[in-house]
């Protein structure tokens, strides 16, 4: 019986790891360890694909997969066990079940349509409607995001939204890495990223001074993609693993991101928890967490960016700016967010138990 457990929404064990995905399952790492027997991962009867889903609690269950089993397996499982609370974690919900507490990163599907198959524009359109009309609460990642949500659907209460911060996966060893003669970006091909601008901004480099490495999932075929120009200083790295990528960042010189949009951009303080400074591109999200730490540029200004480049390059200040980075890491913090996240499951809890008791 599952009545009186604290149930979990454990699609996302069976995708692979992404952002929102890594978010979830951190968060669910404290869970675990504050839950104990008395949390529950519900997830599909399919291969979990996410490495930590052996420490947690899952109960698997049905006969289908993805969206399907989220909007009609799961919501029956829910109503015949009797479950008064389910927690998402990863944007979308069972549209049947009214008792979410749902997890939204960004709007960006709401932002932009064309930097998404029209399918899944339609899907996450549907799903946002119903999910953020009924949740019981939302949690999103910037005071940004949450003023997106509210642009988007101005129907919803204020107090309805909870902003919690994210943290950083990597850990600082400065006897281990020391910084390099490059520069980094963690990227894909998806328009949204723009990576277009870091590569004209390089165009206008020395190669012999400057390199860059972009690590992305989706780049088996950029040497076929005529609207992108690169020269040989810049090296494209497909998936790497979780220490490549913390050995990639930490020894960089700086990390560069050019994104459009962004509900938080975790790696920009996954760079700064490893002492790597950052120059993003000057968007309300990256101001809001960064402002004081970060150099900015315009999303459609390479020339601007290339500037930025040179100029920390050859800053005198560059082990202050590394050190004033990793400081500003610091207010972000796992702990800190999964705590919140607790305690929020916590006052849902009574609350649905006082709505329950007799008068």
């Amino acid at each position: 019986m599952m009545k009186n457990k604290i149930i979990v929404n454990g699609r996302f064990l069976t995708q692979k790891s992404t952002g929102v995905q890594r978010v979830a399952t951190e968060i669910s790492k404290y869970f675990q360890e504050h839950y104990k027997e008395e949390v529950v991962f519900l997830c599909p009867k399919k291969k979990l694909l996410n490495p930590n889903a052996e420490s947690l609690n899952c109960v698997k269950f049905g006969y289908f997969s993805g969206y399907f089993w989220e909007q009609i397996e799961l919501p029956l499982f829910l109503f015949r066990n009797k479950v008064s609370l389910l927690i998402n974690f990863c944007n979308t919900a069972p549209i049947l079940f009214k008792k979410n507490l749902i997890v939204i990163h960004d709007m960006a599907v709401k932002e932009n349509k064309s930097w998404f198959n029209w399918k899944f524009v339609l899907v996450y359109n549907i799903l946002f409607f119903f999910n953020l009309k009924n949740a019981l609460k939302i949690i999103t990642v910037s005071n940004f995001s949450k003023k997106e949500i509210l642009k988007f659907y101005p129907d919803i209460q204020q107090s309805a939204i909870e902003v919690v911060y994210l943290g950083s996966f990597l850990n600082f060893n400065e006897e281990e890495y020391k910084k390099g003669d490059y520069f980094i970006a963690v990227n894909s091909l998806n328009s949204r990223k723009n990576i277009k601008v870091i590569l004209e901004a390089f165009e206008h480099l020395d190669p012999n001074k400057y390199k860059l490495r972009i690590i992305g999932n989706t780049f088996d075929n950029i040497f076929n993609n005529d609207s992108l120009k690169f020269n040989s200083n810049i090296t494209f790295l497909n998936e790497i693993s979780d220490a490549e990528l913390m050995k990639e960042i930490s020894e960089a010189k700086a990390f560069i991101n050019a994104s459009f949009y962004e509900g938080f951009g975790l790696t920009a303080i996954e760079a700064m928890s490893v002492y790597t400074p950052c120059i993003l591109s000057d968007i309300p999200v990256y101001r809001e967490l960064y402002n004081d730490t970060a150099l900015f540029f315009k999303t459609d200004n390479a020339m601007e960016l290339a500037q930025k480049i040179e100029n920390l390059t050859y800053s005198d200040n560059y082990k202050d700016i590394c050190k004033r980075s990793f400081e500003a890491s610091q207010k972000f913090s796992w702990k800190a967010a999964s705590n919140t996240y607790i305690s929020i499951v916590e006052n849902l809890k009574n609350k649905r138990q006082i709505e329950k008791s007799p008068n």
